[in-house]
This record gives structure tokens, sequence and C-alpha cells, in this order.
């Protein structure tokens, strides 16, 4: 289920402290203050289990998965958890996300739908320290553990849908949810919301995959697949933001795990085993190579934040052939009003190709849709595909621009009370303009010129890359920057013809590549200058003698854009 987009463009002001207390204050006045010592962590994830499969004959079916998790408190005060089994409906207990993910051709996806959310119904106050609660079983004391196994979290009795959830604040309302209209709804719904549980663990009827983590058999190639990751989220009403991550005071653990597993099929059946070490933060940290950041609607400690916050990892590599490539996996971890763009600055005159994006519905008709234009790459959301919670997106692009650190923005879809109408991400950013591509060339067959990295002081290994057909004799000629002319229809010359040099010359091997080192003197920058090849061709159209490759100015030593 998608809910809709809806970007708020204009606010009504509301003094700081009441949007505060509105966002962040639990929605009951029997349970004690929000305070900087509450805090619930994950201590421990474990036991990937398969829960079932449902469709098609393999691999053309779906299969629900079920994990452990362990619940640690290392605050000063106790933790609600008032969903006790004699009161389900009680709203302040902690909600676990679930979500599965894996590199996949260098691209790090999500597998797993927008999973349906557990709601830990009794906590059991066990382990080394404990301060046994107040109120029991109704909450988790200092120090105590509560484990919930793979076949507990796997039961529908508990499991709600994630759109009930804000992830910031961790308020879930009762009334008019799952729990309370049942599956299939009431009659008269919405009006037969009263607050009564109504679901009953007979829902699935025969159905052992509904609800639960489901994965398509077809994302699971050949049957047995390693390089699974799973990641379980522990949500707790109004707990400080600083308290949930694997920092500062509390380290050694946080509301985010994931852990490696594998899925096995024997022809009639898939079985999973939690492999490898688990560990703290989200599950972008298992992306090799990648560099990850967080940013947040509002900044500092939890009462004067906001909304949650977004992960973007990122991994450029290349040039190939003058062009690197760009892979963003972002995570909306726990923000509220979810995306609704996002965005990356790009300099004006950079050339940008292959722009792709990924959700994790599959359904190509509400992808989010590119653009390039201002000074940034955009992609937009459809109508219903707000980047909700618990959900990772790709964003993917090819640029002639080289990275340099920069921030990503993304835009709100739903403004939440007191949040800013967009949040930023430091990350890698295409806005190192070391060659700037002046124009084609002409000849046929054509030549193209690129360079094989940034034109750095020091970089000795710095160079042309040369392509053209195979065999074909090349030299490659500079000067200094210089207006461009036509010599016959079609070929532009990007020289200055009274004043240039010849820097090299070759052959294009069997490939059509050809190379032309040089090694960037520091004595070149700050220096521009523009470069062309040309080829000595059968039936040339310069002159009769040669063709032309496309211009290059390459600007030795710059720092930005041009």
């Amino acid at each position: 289920m998608k809910q809709p987009i809806r970007l708020v463009l204009a606010v009504t002001a509301v003094a700081c402290g009441d949007l505060m207390a509105q966002s962040n204050a639990r929605n009951t006045t029997a349970l004690p203050a929000i305070q900087n010592g509450y805090n619930g962590a994950l201590s421990a994830i474990s036991s990937a289990t398969v829960q079932g499969r449902r469709g098609l004959a393999y691999p053309n079916g779906e299969m629900a998965l079920a994990f452990q998790n362990n619940l640690y408190n290392p605050g000063s005060v106790p933790i609600e958890w008032r969903s006790s089994t004699t009161n389900p409906m009680s709203i302040d207990h902690p909600m676990f996300g679930f979500l599965v993910a894996r590199e996949v051709g260098g691209r790090f996806v999500q597998l797993s739908d927008w999973s349906y959310c557990k709601h830990a119904f009794l906590s059991t106050n066990s382990g080394s320290g404990c301060v046994s609660p107040p109120n029991g079983g109704a909450q988790l004391g200092v120090n105590c553990s509560d484990i919930y196994s793979s076949s507990n979290n796997g039961s529908r009795t508990y499991l709600g849908p994630p759109w009930e959830i804000n992830p910031f604040t961790g308020v879930w309302t009762s009334v008019g949810s799952y729990f309370d209209i049942g599956d299939p709804a009431q009659s008269g719904y919405p009006a037969a919301a009263d607050n009564v549980r109504s679901l009953n663990t007979s829902v699935a009827g025969s159905d052992s995959v509904k609800n639960r983590v489901i994965l398509q058999e077809a994302d699971i190639q050949g049957g047995v697949s390693s390089g699974l990751y799973f990641q379980i989220h522990v949500i707790h009403q109004g707990e400080p933001i600083e308290n949930r991550t694997n920092t500062g005071s509390y380290t050694n653990i946080g509301n985010t795990m994931s852990r490696p597993f594998t899925l096995s099929w024997n022809g009639s059946s898939w079985s999973g085993s939690a492999t490898g070490t688990p560990t703290f933060g989200t599950v972008l940290s298992r992306w090799t190579g990648a560099s990850l950041a967080t940013g947040q609607n509002g900044l500092g400690a939890w009462n004067n934040t906001f909304d949650g916050r977004f992960e973007v990892a990122v991994k450029v590599t290349g040039p190939v052939n003058g062009f690197w490539h760009y892979e963003y996996a972002v995570l909306n971890i726990d923000n509220a009003g979810g995306g609704a763009t996002f965005r990356i600055p790009v300099c004006p005159t950079a050339r940008v190709q292959n722009l792709g994006f990924r959700d994790i519905d599959k359904n190509p008709l509400n992808d989010w849709i590119p653009s390039v234009g201002g000074g940034e790459i955009v992609w937009s959301a459809t109508a219903g595909n707000a980047h909700r919670w618990n959900q990772l997106f790709n964003f993917w692009f090819d640029s002639d621009t080289a990275p340099a650190a920069g921030v990503a923005t993304i835009d709100q879809a739903t403004l939440q009370p007191g949040a800013a109408l967009s949040l930023t991400v430091p990350t890698q950013v295409p806005t190192l303009q070391t060659a700037v591509y002046l124009g084609d060339g002409c000849g046929t067959p054509s030549m193209t010129i690129a360079p094989n990295s940034v034109a750095a002081v020091g970089n000795n290994s710095w160079g042309l890359d040369v392509q053209c057909a195979p065999g074909t004799p090349f030299v490659i000629v500079f000067s200094l920057p210089s207006p461009s002319f036509f010599i016959v229809p079609g070929c532009e010359v990007f020289l200055n013809v009274l004043a240039n040099g010849t820097v090299g010359n070759g052959l294009t091997d069997g490939t059509g590549h050809g190379f032309v080192g040089l090694p960037v003197d520091p004595a070149w920058a700050p220096v521009d200058a523009n470069f062309q090849a040309a080829s000595l061709i059968a039936a040339p159209p310069v002159l009769n003698l040669f063709g032309l490759s496309n211009g290059l100015q390459v600007r030795f030593g710059a720092l930005g854009c041009q």
C-alpha cells in the first residue's frame, strides 16, 4: 500500500513549544514524561526462518520470512510496553520493522516488500543485572532484555501495516487501526472503528505468506543464494533521536541492526539460515566500498528536531569513456513525512546520461521521473509513491564530471508539524569538472577522446583515451582555449591553428582503443587547454587528409564547475 503524496507549501505559524508537544509527546497522559534516559535498543538479531510460500511454480512464486531479535534497555528509566495480552489496544509499546536487501550488479537494493511490523506485547525482563520494573511485563526494566523469536515475530496476531506508525515519534493510533477494523474489514467501516480488537488469527487462512516479510523467488537466483542481508529496526514512542544510534554514551547497541543470511531451495520448499556477524547500524553499511551519511529534518537533540532521518549511500566508479557512474542507495530510516524528490547538484555544462530509478514494488508506472536542468539532477515522485520509512530507493546516472563533496536534498512529501520543506544529506556529487566536452567530431569511422581520470596536479597516470576503428592511426593536438570554427560542413575545429602543438600519436588496438599518457605537471595548474585528435583514415572529410575527434577542454587543477 502506498500513501498519497501531499507536498505542503505553506505552514501556519505556531509556537515551537506547541509544535514539539504535538509531534513528540506520548498520546496519553498516564505515562511518565519523555526524558533523555529513555532508550530501547537491539542487542542481537538472528534466526532467518522461512514461514511459507505461495503462487506459481518455482521460480515464479513468493516466500515469507521472519527473524529473531533481542531487545535491551541501556537507559536509566523503564521502557513502556503497554500492549500486553490483556490489553492489546494499548498504544505505548515497541514496534519492529523488517527489511531484506542485497547487492545486485553493483547496486544495493531492497528485495522485501514494505513489510508489516511487529507490535511487541509483553516484556519478560530477563538478563544479568536486570532491574525489575514497577509494572512488570508492561515495562522493560533498566538493564533488562526481552527476546522475540522468529515464530513470535512471524505471528500475524501482532503484525500491522507500517503506514500506521509514525517512525519518528513512535506514535501508533489504535482507533481505526488494522487491529481495530480487522481483515476483512468490519461491516460499516470506517464507522466501525471502536478501539476494540477485531483482528483474529485466521486472517490469512491457508495463505502462509500474507502480511509477513515477502520476497519474490525470481530475486533469489539459482535456488541457493548468499549475499543477502536482513535488517531489524525497533521504534519506541518518543525516544530521543540521539539515543537511536550506536554512538555517544551508548556503544554496541542501537535501534537498527543487520545480518547476513542465506536461502536454499530443495525442489519443493525453502529454508533459511542466519550467517556471519550482526552489526549495528542500517543495512546500507553492508554495501562494500560505499560512503554513508545521514541527514535529518532539524538539527541537534530530539526536542529541536521536527522529523526523522534519511541515510544516503553512494558509490562512484569510472571513468569509462570519460563518464563516471554514480550509484545512490537512499534509506528512509525514520522520517514520517517521507520523500517527494531526490536532488543532486551538477555542473551546468556537464553531460548526464543513463538516468535510472528503482523502488520496491517493481511497478514501472509509478517510477519517479528524472530531469536535468538548472544545475541539478532531480527525481520527482509520482502520485502515491512517496519514499516512506523502512524503504530503500535507488538512483543512478552517468556524468562526464568527477565526484566532489556536496549534499543531496530531499524534499518532504508530507510536512510534519514544525518541519522544514526539505533536508540535506552529505554525499558525493558531480561538481568537479576538470574536462568539458566542447562538441562532436567528424569523419567515418568516428573518433572520440576522453580523460581517463581527474586532471589533478601530480596525477602521473592521467592521459587521454582515444576510441576509433581498430588499427586507426591518430595524433592528438592541443592549444590554449580558442573560439571554434568550421572548415567543412560538419567539421568543427576547437584549436588555435596558429599556436598549437602535438602531445602524442599512436594506433588504436584490436578493441579500437588507444591511450596517450600526459602526467600532470604542477606547472600546468591552473591552466585550461583544448585538445582534439585527428585520425588518418581513408576518404576522410577534412582536406581529404584526416577526420577529427570531439573537442575537449581540460581544466588542469580545477576545483569546481566551469
